[in-house]
This record gives C-alpha cells, structure tokens and sequence, in this order.
C-alpha cells in the first residue's frame, strides 16, 4: 500500500493505523478499514491487534517489520508472553497475524480478567511536544499504556 507510514520505535500498530488516517484524509469510520483490510467490520483494538500479517504486508521485506516483528515491538503482546506456555504462545501469535477477532483476548484471559482495560490511550504531555519536533507529528507510544510519565 503506497504511502503507509512506518512505525516509530515503540509506537503501537493501533497508532501507525492513525496516522495513516489522519494523512490520507479519511474522515469515514468504515473507509478506513475497507481501505487497509479490504473489510469494513474490522473493529481497532488498541493492544492485541489481528491482520498483522495484513499490515507487515504493506512494508519492504525485513525482520523488523515481518509480523512477528511488528507483535513484539509495536503491541502489548511481550507483557503477555512471558506469563503464558510456549504452545499458546504460538497461537496467540497466530490470531494475531490473522483474521481472529477477539480470539487472542479470550486466550490469555483478557476478556475474563478482573482488572479493566483503560478507556482512554495515555500519554505524556511533554513526550508530544518532544514528537512534535523530532517527527513533526504526535503518535501513542506503547510504553505509556502500561507505565505513566518518566
């Protein structure tokens, strides 16, 4: 796909779909996601994202920004992964890589879990304005949806 932006370091999948949006103009809900995924009932999920192999898809062929790549540099996938057996592991990855919906939440017991899920994406005041002006644009970092300021 011509014009995809690559992802910054540490910056979620969730937010490089953003800025994608937000560069191409696109003000429709469901054109975004017909546009990417060829599909308008896709639903964006900001920590365990699906169609990963989808996005790797839209980048020059390299480690970095092969699927398994993207997982774990640009999701919350690694916070999982070390509290999980290696056989589910490896299907986590797979629902993640593919069309699975909200089969990689169930599986780790996300969906089960007591402990709610943020409403809102955090950030770093200070952190956008250092953005602003290395990248001339702003981007959620993954980091913040786990840790608060440094």
């Amino acid at each position: 796909m011509f014009g995809f932006p690559f992802p910054y370091h540490n910056e979620l999948l969730y937010s490089v779909i953003a800025r994608y949006r937000v560069h191409q103009g696109i003000i429709s809900p469901k054109e975004l996601p017909d546009e990417i995924y060829n599909d308008r009932k896709v639903v964006a999920t900001v920590d365990l994202p699906n169609h990963v192999n989808k996005i790797s898809s839209f980048y020059p062929k390299c480690e970095a920004k092969s699927s398994i790549g993207l997982i774990y540099s640009h999701t919350l996938f690694p916070l999982y992964a070390p509290f999980i057996d290696e056989q589910r592991r490896k299907k986590c990855i797979k629902f993640m890589q593919q069309k699975a919906k909200s089969s990689i939440h169930l599986t780790l017991g996300v969906a089960a879990s007591r402990i709610k899920q943020p409403r809102w994406l955090r950030y770093c005041p200070a952190c956008l304005l250092e953005q602003k002006n290395e990248y001339g644009e702003y981007y959620w970092l993954r980091n913040f949806q786990v840790l608060w300021c440094r």
